[in-house]
């Protein structure tokens, strides 16, 4: 009988590994494309989700800028804080440089051009509402009826209710020879009424015409009274030595910070509210042409607060945020050398870009634009 031994040859055996290798190869490639383009969506959609919350709080802010703000003071001081610089290294970040100077009325919009971290702007926004209780956003009606004060809510979603012993301020509408009035009710030096069970007379109004309307502005605390009439939000860049690693150098984290009424004039409390952050830009539209259009201000410091109610039509806020982590290979695409990123007023150049090693990265420019109601 005759006998066959068939088998591979040895060159067939070098071309199957070959084909093989170069397979598992593409196989790996397309693998590892796949990761890296998933986990760059991932941050990617991080990104987006943190600034759609973060960014969301600064708006609801800036539209809460003025909320109960007195338009006089009656005579009323005050000092709302001798902090220094929020940011460190940048000393015109002090936030004692924001403060308001009794006898003129609280702004509700104040700002510093360029002053912060990378060349940022630092904005500072006042109004009762600016708070971070539920405090902060109650208000109600006082009227006179049949001889006495009666309490009227608000149907804003949330009242004040006489007993819990918040700490609020009182305001006087009324309009005299035309002019409409904001009065901050006060008893000698004293601006605080306590929202007790019995509330104190003084602070309460004498006869139907009055109109008083009572915001709230802080938690009960002991028996102290406000630091000042109003809550006061600053947001500004500042980098920490526990930053993210995965952020881009030079890039900072967007906090909003509160001026306490506890803490004595220097306590504060902040809120990282966005990572990876590169800049914050403010631009302030003011009615101050003469055809009626509007012109961008960066520094409204030389306004008053009277025209500043009348001026100011829109607040336009943008942010500089970057987007996934560092990308080997991936060049931010830049048509113009000398427009490479224009955040607000601010243009970034190329080359600032590449010093700040920013090339390898993402970048998402975030716009806030918002028409002032409570001035």
């Amino acid at each position: 009988m005759e006998r066959h031994e068939d088998g591979y040859t040895l060159v067939e055996l070098v071309v199957v590994m070959l084909i093989f290798s170069i397979v598992m190869v593409l196989i790996s490639v397309s693998f590892n494309r796949i990761v890296a383009g998933s986990s760059r969506i991932t941050k990617t959609v991080e990104t987006d989700i943190g600034g759609l919350i973060g960014l969301e709080l600064l708006r609801y802010d800036l539209e809460l800028a003025g909320f109960g703000l007195p338009w006089s003071l009656s005579g009323a001081t005050y000092q709302e804080t001798d902090r220094g610089a929020m940011v460190a290294g940048h000393p015109k970040t002090a936030a004692v440089s924001f403060n308001d100077e009794p006898p003129a009325a609280p702004m509700a919009f104040k700002s510093g051009n360029d002053v912060g971290y990378n060349g940022s702007d630092y904005l500072v926004l006042k109004g009762t509402a600016l708070g971070m209780s539920g405090t902060s956003r109650s208000w109600c009606y006082l009227n006179y009826s049949a001889g006495k004060t009666v309490i009227m809510p608000s149907k804003s979603g949330t009242e004040l209710t006489p007993g819990e012993r918040e700490r609020t301020i009182v305001v006087r509408n009324s309009v005299r020879s035309g002019s409409v009035r904001r009065e901050l009710v006060t008893v000698g030096s004293t601006f605080t009424l306590f929202f007790d069970a019995e509330l104190n007379e003084a602070f309460l109004p004498k006869n139907g015409e009055d109109q008083y309307l009572v915001y709230g502005v802080a938690l009960p605390k002991d028996n102290n009274a406000l630091a000042y009439p109003f809550n006061r939000s600053d947001y500004y860049i500042s980098r920490t030595d526990d930053m993210t690693p995965s952020c881009a150098p030079y890039t900072g984290i967007l906090y909003k910070t509160t001026i306490d009424h506890d803490g004595g004039a220097t306590g504060t409390t902040p809120y990282p509210i966005l990572d990876c952050v590169a800049d914050l830009q403010v631009v302030f539209m003011m009615a101050t042409s003469s055809d009626g259009s509007l012109v961008a201000h960066n520094d409204i410091s030389g306004f008053e607060v009277e025209e500043l109610r009348d001026l100011l039509k829109e607040v336009r806020v943008f942010v500089l945020v970057q987007q996934g982590k560092k990308e080997p290979g991936y060049s931010y695409p830049v048509s113009d050398p000398e427009k490479a990123m224009v955040v607000g007023d601010r243009v970034w150049k190329k080359d600032d870009l590449l010093r700040n090693g920013w090339l390898d990265y993402r970048w998402k420019i975030y716009t806030i634009v918002v028409q002032p109601k409570n001035l």
